[in-house]
């Protein structure tokens, strides 16, 4: 084998390795993002559950630091995905800070129900797997 040819194979390997490294950051990135979204959305539903309600200092403070933290993930999550693809998340915690301030729990628990869907979904479009390779 030529110089030339050990200079493509080591290239083709670098190349390769760069590659799989970035999907498995993405992998980490995305996988944290929404497991910390799933998590703060059963931790609100047990906070309502337990309080008997939505108007409380506890409920309010979980959904101040979901959509804290939401936003952080977002703005790395949008280098990765177009932002009008994952915007609904942000939606509907504005939304669920509205309908706390109504006393609207019906509605509260209805967006949050909305959120762990579009986790899910999003979990699908955005994770590493065969069929996003294709």
């Amino acid at each position: 084998m030529t110089k030339f040819m050990w200079f493509q194979f080591i290239s083709i390997f670098l190349i390769l390795g760069v590659l799989i490294a970035v999907c498995v950051l993405e992998d980490n990135l995305v996988s944290s993002a929404l497991e910390d979204v799933r998590s703060y959305c059963y931790q609100i539903e047990t906070s309502v559950e337990e309080n008997d309600g939505i108007l409380n200092n506890d409920v309010a403070h979980l959904l101040e630091n979901m959509e804290d933290r939401w936003f952080k993930h977002e703005y790395n999550l949008c280098y990765m995905v177009n932002h009008k693809s994952i915007q609904e998340i942000g939606v509907e915690i504005s939304k669920m800070k509205t309908y706390m301030e109504e006393g609207d729990k019906k509605e509260f628990m209805a967006s949050l129900e909305l959120i762990k869907l579009y986790e899910e979904q999003y979990h699908h479009f955005m994770g590493a797997s065969f069929h996003n390779i294709l």
